[in-house]
């Protein structure tokens, strides 16, 4: 017990540590302000999404239908040209807002520093959410999808006796055999 307590006490003093540094950036009020808009706008997005991209069966607990199962094929990379124009966008964004402070004060490099975040923040929004999408998406589709995932979930299942980690269960034809 007292370990735990140590490495939380451990935790929470690097984490505090972690902010006082970042507070000493003079672009701090935007991560500040990123920190608050990011998750509310990347929810949002979400829901945009699955709508868009037709993936609305997601938050049911069925089967994907044949014309959700028909769209996902070409909807795939898409989406992952998507995550990836975001996240870069999003970094660009963020260096650009670091190197020209988006700081408190009202100067001309201050405004242009607080325009990039605005670009930040909206890139990295749709970053989480596109994400978010594509690995919900995925795994409605295949349990074992994407990879790692996959990897990460036969590494669980040989550790433990648990079949709950393969998804689904597929049913084995010899077992099923009446003789």
């Amino acid at each position: 017990m007292v370990e735990v307590l140590v490495i939380f006490g451990l935790m929470g003093w690097l984490f505090l540590t972690f902010l006082e540094s970042l507070s000493r950036l003079p672009c701090f009020p935007a991560i500040l302000v990123a920190a608050i808009l990011c998750p509310f706008l990347s929810r949002l997005d979400f829901r945009y999404l699955s709508r868009t991209w037709k993936l609305s069966g997601l938050n049911s607990k069925r089967e994907p239908i044949p014309p959700e199962r028909f769209y996902w094929a070409g909807q795939k990379p898409q989406l992952r040209r998507v995550i990836l124009f975001c996240g870069v966008l999003s970094v660009s964004g963020w260096c650009n807002a670091a190197f020209l402070p988006a700081s408190g004060e009202l100067s001309v490099i201050s405004v242009i520093g607080w325009l990039h975040v605005g670009v930040g923040i909206l890139a990295f929004s749709r970053f989480i959410s596109a994400t978010a999408l594509f690995f919900k998406a995925s795994q409605w589709f295949d349990a074992m999808s994407p990879n790692f995932v996959g990897l990460y979930r036969q590494a669980m299942y040989r550790l433990s006796d648990n079949y709950e980690y393969l998804g689904p269960k597929k049913r084995d034809p010899e077992k099923e055999k009446v003789y």
